[in-house]
């Protein structure tokens, strides 16, 4: 399949976008995806707790939030195949993606499965499947968006009953960079670019295009398993599909666990040792299987 990069300004092409967060062994290695915004670091604690012997790569796509034109899971997966490719040369693929980077390693899973190689694995890391409502009955539908408003506002309620201020105003304020962004964001991306400073993290973690990304994705089947990671604080609207919407595309059934805490702080100790644990029996398998960890499938 051709590279399909016209997207990319000529400094993000020259831009080495593979970070070895773990260094060198003889075993299978883990290629993994951020989320938006791109900090590929958030994956050094889950790095430092799997094995020694493997190999660990994160994918920076922190350049993709000065991009000025769209980008689409498609576009990014062509473009990151045959780097994939070239920091394994078994052949056996594990990757993992922690929220929208966990469309693109489902993506990027589907087309090597598709060229003949093997994916030991695909971890999806707290990411829903963006078609989730699209399959959806109409009934079903609203019951999921209610369940999703009367959920957030208790959220609120109970930060300001408890007088936790410090979360209500971070969920307050990522709600309003991730709309308002939209409409300022050229003219905070001209002013980074005149004085030579970097976008706040707030608004790089709310960029619009990984949001525009994430919404245009439209999942094709895959024909083995994925291992999908949720916290205990996702929400109660995923209560009736603990996959989160990806048992209707993975026809080899999906391995779900909970993981202990949010979305943000899963990615720092103690909540990663889980994601880790379940990591390094893939990494470890032989491919029986016989390593693998007991868990809840949909």
């Amino acid at each position: 399949m051709a590279t399909d990069c016209f997207f990319l300004s000529a400094e993000a092409k020259r831009y080495s976008h593979v970070v070895q967060l773990r260094g060198e062994g003889t075993g299978p290695s883990l290629v993994c995806f951020p989320g938006s915004g791109g900090n590929v670091h958030i994956f050094r604690e889950m790095a430092a707790a799997l094995p020694e012997g493997h190999p660990v790569y994160g994918i920076d796509l922190g350049w993709l939030c000065d991009q000025t034109k769209d980008f689409t899971i498609e576009r990014l997966a062509a473009l990151y195949t045959d780097v994939v490719k070239s920091l394994d040369k078994s052949g056996s693929y594990l990757l993992c993606g922690y929220s929208f980077g966990g469309l693109l390693a489902y993506e990027l899973a589907a087309r090597l499965v598709e060229e003949g190689h093997d994916v030991r694995a695909v971890l999806l890391l707290d990411a829903p499947n963006p078609s989730l409502l699209a399959n959806l009955s109409p009934s079903e539908t609203t019951q999921y968006r209610k369940r999703y408003l009367v959920d957030r506002l208790k959220r609120y309620r109970d930060h300001l009953l408890q007088g936790d201020v410090k979360a209500f105003a971070s969920r307050g304020l990522a709600f309003i960079v991730s709309r308002a962004s939209k409409p300022l964001l050229p003219l905070l991306k001209l002013a980074v670019r005149l004085t030579g400073t970097t976008l706040p993290t707030i608004i790089r973690s709310n960029d619009p295009g990984f949001l525009r990304a994430w919404n245009a994705y439209k999942p094709t089947t895959y024909p083995k398993n994925v291992v999908c990671f949720r916290v205990e604080d996702r929400g109660a609207e995923h209560q009736n599909d603990p996959s989160m919407g990806w048992s209707n595309c993975a026809l080899g059934g999906v391995e779900v666990h909970v993981v202990p805490g949010g979305h943000v702080d899963m990615m720092a100790m103690p909540s990663v040792k889980a994601i880790a644990d379940v990591a390094a029996t893939y990494l470890r398998d032989n491919g029986t299987g016989r390593q693998r960890p007991a868990a809840a499938r949909s």
